[in-house]
C-alpha cells in the first residue's frame, strides 16, 4: 500500500457493506461456510481491502455480530419479578433473534486461543445484556426485594444459563413465556418475601409504589 493510500481515511460505506455482507453470508452458509472471499464479492470490494480493515475472519465476525446488537435498557417497572423476566427476554432476543443462528458457539471456540479477541467478543456481544440484568438485580436489592447478600453476577448466571445453553448448544430460541417460570424458580430462593413480589407483579403499574 502506498504512503498516500496508507494515510487515506477509511470509507464508512465499505465498512458497512462488508459488515452487512458478513451477516448475510453467515445466515446463508453458517460459520463453517464463511470466507473473506465471499464477503468481498458480496460487498463489491476485494479481499485485500477487507483484510486491511480486519486481519482475520474471526475479528470481522465479532464486529459484524456487535453491529446488530444494541445496548439494552435496564428494566425498571417497579416490579422485581417483571424486571428480571424482561431481562431474560432481552438476553434471548439478542442471542437468538438478532444473531445468525449457529454462529456463536463455533466463533467462541475459534477465539479460545486469542485472549484479546475472546474478551472483545464477550464484551461486545454477551456483556451488555448481562450488565443490564445485573443492574436490575442491584436495584431489587436496594429496594429490599432481594436479600442484601444477593450476588448480582451469580443471580444473572442462573437466569441467563438457559439462554446461553440454547445459543451455544442449540435447541431453539427461548420462548418468551418461559422467562416467567424461570424467574419464579430463582426468586423463591432469593426473595425476602416471594409472595409479596407476586402480588406487586399482579398490581397495575400506577399503583405499585403503594407497596
Amino acid at each position: 500500500m502506498s504512503p498516500a493510500a496508507a494515510g487515506r481515511p477509511r470509507d464508512p460505506a465499505i465498512d458497512a457493506a462488508v459488515l452487512s455482507a458478513t451477516l448475510a453470508i453467515l445466515r446463508e452458509r453458517g460459520y463453517s461456510g464463511f470466507t473473506l472471499e465471499a464477503v468481498a464479492a458480496r460487498a463489491g470490494t476485494t479481499r485485500p481491502t477487507v483484510r486491511r480493515r480486519w486481519p482475520n475472519r474471526r475479528s470481522l465476525v465479532v464486529d459484524a455480530l456487535a453491529s446488530v446488537l444494541a445496548v439494552p435498557p435496564v428494566p425498571d417497572t417497579g416490579c422485581t419479578r417483571c424486571d428480571l423476566a424482561r431481562s431474560v427476554r432481552l438476553l434471548a432476543e439478542s442471542l437468538h433473534h438478532r444473531l445468525p443462528a449457529g454462529v456463536l458457539a463455533p466463533l467462541l471456540a475459534d477465539c479460545a486461543h486469542d485472549a484479546a479477541l475472546h474478551r472483545r467478543l464477550v464484551e461486545s456481544v454477551v456483556a451488555p445484556g448481562r450488565q443490564a440484568a445485573e443492574a436490575a438485580v442491584r436495584r431489587a436489592v436496594d429496594r429490599g426485594d432481594l436479600r442484601p447478600d444477593t450476588d448480582p453476577r451469580m443471580l444473572v448466571d442462573l437466569l441467563a444459563s438457559t439462554v446461553h445453553q440454547r445459543a451455544l448448544l442449540g435447541g431453539g430460541p427461548q420462548e418468551p413465556q418461559s422467562a416467567g417460570p424461570l424467574v419464579d424458580l430463582v426468586l423463591r430462593g432469593a426473595a425476602v418475601d416471594y409472595e409479596r413480589l407476586v402480588r406487586i407483579s399482579e398490581t397495575p403499574p400506577a399503583l405499585r409504589h403503594l407497596h
